[in-house]
């Protein structure tokens, strides 16, 4: 579901605020938690936004009476969270029209290259969720100085794998941004605190489908952001099939449901089939993916990317065997940065077989059609 933007609302005269993204997004069910809304408020009110996201006693996206109240009091009626927010005005064929001459003929996105990579060193591997592809990327950059920084998702110890941004300035930290977590984080604001904390002005991102959106957002819109985005030197997207909130996946299904207390957790695995949970590096529970179905979040049901259309590169697990990450080529500068680092030995590759490619196909066909619905 898109919530269409309407010339006549662009400029002036009812201009949209917060007050009608809390109704037409948020409080539907429909909001990301991308943290665009945050990253661009210039008046700094969202911060009592990004607070929910935190907060393990709520779900991502809600927004008490409370902090609505203070954001009201505080709220300049700008509209520029309102009209930088990817589900009232983002339109995925226009932005790949933009970004590629055209829209791709199937829902895989257009692609230039399709491989199956690993990282070669073994240290990242150990801690990789699949191949380390984007840690080694991220590494071969941050190690060239072709980038200040890398934004990604960490997880906080106390409560265990809640996930946050976190800007990564070192390459020793990478570790940190390993391992997938499920849950959302609002990555676009650890780019717009690369920029505006840390002083960083060429910033590589590893993201979630709809956090890209929010950043593509951002250059589109009439009230557009346009520092954030031109940052950016490598989009590295992430496959996506859906989120749950943190107290729905952490604290329902796995703590109380099966005694798996969040802490414990060594690794979780979601593919298009199962859910694997690895306590201390052995596997503690595995149930069909059907079974996380109530949990899955309702932003996730409405999302029709399941590839990543508008990154530089596009990551996942489908396709390629345990170990491996497979490896969607999108744009020149994607496969610049690709072909160095194997040059330079911190990724090894192989073709993606054809009947592997076939598989992403058709889950990008089913999530364009259906959307995340299990």
């Amino acid at each position: 579901m898109i919530i269409t933007l309407f010339e006549g609302e662009k400029l002036g005269a009812g201009r949209k605020s917060f007050d009608d993204l809390m109704r037409e997004v948020i409080d539907p069910g429909l909001c990301t938690v991308c943290g665009t809304c945050v990253a661009v408020c210039p008046y700094n009110v969202l911060i009592l936004r990004e607070e929910s996201f935190k907060r393990l006693e709520l779900h991502e996206l809600e927004v008490t009476h409370d902090m609505y109240e203070s954001i009201e009091e505080l709220c300049q009626q700008c509209g520029y969270c309102y009209y930088n927010c990817p589900i009232v005005s983002f339109d995925l064929e226009k932005a790949e029209r933009d970004e590629f001459g055209s829209v791709a003929e199937d829902e895989i996105g257009h692609i230039i290259g399709a491989y199956m990579a690993q990282a070669t060193d073994e240290r990242i591997l150990r801690n990789a969720q699949r191949g380390g592809v984007a840690t080694a990327l991220l590494k071969y950059m941050l190690e060239r100085e072709m980038i200040d920084a890398a934004v990604g998702v960490a997880t906080t110890d106390r409560p265990a794998w809640k996930p946050k941004p976190i800007v990564i300035t070192r390459p020793k930290n990478l570790w940190m941004m390993q391992k997938a977590k499920y849950t959302p984080a609002a990555t676009v604001i650890g780019v717009n605190s690369a920029i505006y904390e840390w002083n960083c002005s060429r910033i590589a991102v590893v993201a979630t489908p709809c956090q890209i959106h929010g950043l593509w957002t951002m250059e589109t819109s009439p009230m557009g952001h346009r520092r954030i985005f031109d940052s950016l030197r490598l989009i590295i997207g992430l496959f996506c099939y859906g989120t749950y909130s943190y107290n729905d996946l952490f604290i329902n299904f796995l703590a109380k449901g099966h005694g798996i207390i969040p802490s414990s957790i060594s690794k979780i695995d979601l593919d298009t089939e199962k859910l694997r949970v690895y306590v201390n590096s052995e596997l503690k529970l595995e149930v069909h993916r059907h079974e996380l179905h109530r949990y899955l979040r309702k932003s996730c049901r409405e999302c029709r990317d399941f590839t990543n259309r508008l990154a530089d590169l596009s990551l996942g697990g489908v396709g390629s065997p345990e170990g491996w990450t497979t490896v969607l080529i999108r744009t020149k500068r994607g496969k610049e940065v690709f072909n160095d680092a194997i040059r330079e030995g911190y990724i090894r590759v192989k073709d993606l077989p054809q009947q592997s490619l076939e598989k992403i196909k058709e889950l990008a066909r089913l999530k364009f059609q259906k959307g995340a619905t299990v």
